[in-house]
């Protein structure tokens, strides 16, 4: 018992996860589960599965890796003192599908009036839209070409479209699997992408370079007729400055899982924007929000635990000097 390493699950995870743990690793670890009444837990764990707080962390003398149950890291980033001892991970690969599925969805209720056969439903009226678009034949910029990205690519392409990517570096690694984008550019060519694009989804990742990216200028200069969809981070968009270019008559819609803050302000005029469809963040569902993601966001952290027990490399770890 003294040599197995003390791995702390903070999320709430069923007995089937508990008994895979158990089963897969119990020789060489000790499980303390959240709900279960440990004492000094934060201290004795090696490893965390899960999402302290900064305060847990400045606790937790003994950790020497933590796996998060999200994609998103700049929680973690952000902090000035994360422990250089930590190896930091991410759930990066289990959202990739749910999300891309989102955006899709969100696009084409756009293009198709959803939102206002919605209302006319509820209010029994039975009357045609006049309009009615397709994503056929549109060219679409995704901004970001991580486990998000390449999977919107994947799936958009299957209707027709040009699909081009924006890398936040110029470096490229050729081994991954790219080929459902027509181009990719690093952000220098932001600009001139923006101006030929009919559809900008954004997933890039939280960090100092992404943050307001999609400004006033930047969004105004996109086709009056362009969709806007952002699945990534809230930081991306300053949303006054969103605001003000819908309020203008620029761009067709919006498609708005994440905001600069969370939850929108009722203040924000957005809320009475016809062609803005919002969401509360809830785009990649997690525990308690879809079964799927939920396996594949367990079987991320129990392939690391593999990996770290047995003295390999990890999977999607996370460098605290670009953010993700």
């Amino acid at each position: 018992m003294e040599n197995k390493k003390i791995v702390l699950v903070k999320p709430q995870c069923s007995v089937e996860i508990r008994s895979q743990f158990m089963t897969r690793f119990g020789e060489q670890c000790e499980f303390i589960f959240q709900d279960s009444e440990h004492e000094n837990a934060i201290e004795m764990a090696e490893i965390i599965i899960g999402e302290p707080e900064e305060a847990e962390l400045r606790m937790a003398e003994k950790l020497r890796w933590l796996q998060l149950t999200w994609a998103g890291a700049d929680k973690y980033t952000k902090i000035k003192n994360f422990p250089q001892k930590v190896a930091l991970t991410n759930a990066s690969g289990a959202f990739g599908k749910i999300i891309a599925e989102y955006a899709i969805g969100g696009i084409i209720a756009l293009y198709r009036s959803f939102p206002v056969y919605w209302n006319h439903k509820q209010k029994h009226i039975w009357k045609k839209s006049d309009s009615a678009d397709t994503l056929y034949g549109k060219n679409v910029l995704i901004l970001g070409t991580g486990d998000i990205g390449k999977n919107l690519a994947h799936r958009i392409k299957a209707f027709e479209t040009h699909v081009t990517g924006i890398k936040r570096t110029k470096t490229f690694d050729y081994a991954e699997p790219m080929q459902d984008f027509d181009q990719i550019y690093d952000l220098s060519e932001l600009d001139q992408q923006l101006t030929e694009a009919d559809i900008v989804i954004g997933c890039l990742p939280g960090t100092p370079e992404t943050k307001g990216l999609l400004n006033y200028e930047r969004l105004h200069s996109m086709k009056k007729k362009a969709v806007l969809v952002n699945v990534g981070r809230g930081s991306l968009i300053p949303m006054d400055d969103l605001a003000r270019v819908l309020m203008e008559g620029h761009l067709q819609g919006a498609v708005l899982d994440v905001f600069e803050a969370e939850p929108l302000s009722e203040k924000s005029p957005l809320w009475n924007m016809e062609n803005v469809l919002l969401t509360p963040h809830i785009a990649g569902p997690s525990f308690g929000g879809n079964t799927k993601v939920e396996k594949q966001i367990w079987d991320i952290c129990m392939e690391n635990l593999e990996r770290y027990l047995n003295g390999q490399k990890l999977r999607n770890i996370v460098q605290l000097d670009i953010g993700y």
